[in-house]
């Protein structure tokens, strides 16, 4: 008997770089055509309810976060395919103006120049230009999505998509060099030289810790001088431990429990109002997660997706179905679907 695994991609562009290159996507979507029973999640439901593998190699497609380039680059490689696969947006980086960008089809029947179609920010910096400005143009519109719904299923990625703070512990300090996007979000405010760095997780996945006002009042307090020194670090650490017996406030369980059901309660309610489709699978941002969010989450989804890399295994746990992420290169893909057969 055969394998059935889901694969995750995030972006797609236009030229070799950082990501997927819409020609490698091309490539890679030819062979899974060529070797591969391409399914839907829904399908791949199917294997997980009924405890059952496929007598054929069995894939299905997915994307994470709802990025412009998954309708300008991917939506018109996986029509022109005929295949199937299912979008994880995050609703709140959904833009609600009326825009459809060109896409590759476009360019192919030569509407457009190459150059017009869009050109994509990188992951970290269209997060970090919608927390800062409350969106970015590198994400979906809601028209894009909905006009993707004929190759596209569409699953469920929460809302808010940052990692916070969830310890006491100080294991760095921002140093300007050191950051992530999601401090703008874990910090509530722009990051600032000498905020502490306490280890970090999805919001979801997490009791959420802010760090005390007293705490970041303190390291502003500083004067420039003292960041000059180079064991500025160690003696940050030493100062702040000196003077406060605790760096965050950290949420209880109970009150988690009750902000996670909000969450996933309002951003499913809010794609299905947009989409005009019923919800049923949900993937964990950042493929983060505990027991107490695999529990809120089965109130609301049917099936729910992690980031570890494996197939669908006998008596699969359908709350945590696993995912191979693509790497930019073909090499590294076709590695992936040698390891998904074995």
């Amino acid at each position: 008997m055969a394998e059935a695994f889901v694969i995750l991609y995030h972006k797609v562009l236009p030229k070799w770089g950082f990501d997927v290159y819409y020609k490698t996507f091309d490539l890679e979507m030819k062979i899974l055509k060529e070797f591969y029973n391409v399914v839907t999640l829904d399908e791949l439901a199917y294997y997980v309810q009924e405890n059952k593998k496929p007598t054929r190699p069995t894939v299905a497609i997915t994307f994470d976060d709802g990025f412009a380039d998954n309708y300008v680059y991917a939506y018109p490689i996986l029509k022109k395919h005929r295949l199937k696969a299912t979008i994880f947006p995050i609703t709140s980086r959904l833009l609600r103006e009326n825009i459809v960008r060109p896409t590759l089809k476009d360019y192919w029947e030569g509407k457009v120049s190459f150059n017009q179609l869009h050109q994509p920010l990188t992951m970290a910096q269209a997060h970090l230009e919608y927390l800062k400005h409350g969106k970015s143009q590198d994400f979906l519109s809601v028209e894009e999505l909905n006009k993707m719904k004929d190759v596209f299923e569409i699953g469920g990625h929460a809302q808010i998509h940052s990692k916070v703070f969830y310890s006491q512990e100080i294991i760095d300090f921002y140093d300007g060099k050191n950051g992530h996007w999601s401090y703008y979000y874990a910090y509530q405010e722009e990051p600032v030289l000498g905020f502490p760095i306490l280890p970090s997780k999805n919001n979801l996945s997490v009791n959420r810790s802010f760090i005390k006002n007293q705490v970041k009042d303190f390291v502003k307090s500083l004067d420039k001088k003292f960041f000059t020194q180079k064991d500025w670090k160690d003696r940050l650490k030493r100062e702040i431990q000196t003077n406060f017996k605790q760096v965050v406030d950290e949420e209880t369980t109970e009150e988690r429990v009750k902000r996670i059901k909000k969450e996933l309660e309002n951003s499913k309610n809010e794609l299905e109002k947009l989409t005009n489709q019923k919800i049923h699978h949900f993937a964990y941002p950042f493929g983060h997660y505990d027991e107490v969010l695999v529990e809120c989450v089965k109130d609301y989804f049917s099936f729910a997706y992690t980031t570890e890399k494996k197939p669908v295994e006998e008596n699969q746990n359908p709350f945590l179905i696993p995912r191979y992420s693509i790497p930019k290169d073909i090499t590294s893909f076709l590695l992936i679907l040698l390891k998904a057969k074995l």
